[in-house]
């Protein structure tokens, strides 16, 4: 199965939030649900199908404008970048994680949500530096050639 060229930006935006938040939410799952528990597998998918929609979200205006701000750093550009967008994805998914998981914003919440954030955040910010290229490698291979499709042979 071959895709158009044409998707090549949503494709990608949407295997990188995919394989993004299937590794964070199950690392938040398990921090905040305090292991494997008999119903982790639930709640990980639970939580993995709300984070799926958010980075959705959030990859589609969130890297440009990171990229942007990163651009300042001449040297140190890939490093600004993924600490920035690893920062602010893991933030917000981090909380909205964290009130589903606790049922609203329980006492200890900002104790809970702050430990679990601290976990994401390492794992996203290492995760940043290679994911993207490997990503970009498998839907690169998904794409269709167009010289193949455009010479009439099939896709």
């Amino acid at each position: 199965m071959r895709i158009h060229a044409k998707y090549r930006q949503l494709t990608f935006i949407s295997t990188m939030s995919i394989v993004l938040t299937f590794i964070m939410s199950g690392i938040m799952t398990y921090v905040l649900e305090g292991g494997f528990i008999a119903h982790f597998m639930s709640a990980w998918m639970r939580d993995w199908g709300i984070a799926f929609v958010i980075a959705f979200g959030l990859n589609f205006f969130l890297p440009v404008r990171v990229r942007r701000f990163a651009n300042q750093f001449k040297k140190a550009q890939l490093i600004v970048y993924a600490f920035t967008i690893s920062l602010i994805m893991t933030f917000i998914l981090s909380f909205i994680l964290t009130a589903v998981a606790m049922h609203g914003f329980a006492p200890a919440f900002a104790s809970h949500w702050l430990g679990a954030w601290r976990i994401a955040f390492i794992i996203v910010f290492v995760l940043n530096f290679f994911l993207p290229q490997w990503v970009g490698r498998f839907v690169g291979k998904l794409i269709a050639n167009p010289t193949k499709t455009s010479a009439g042979a099939p896709a």
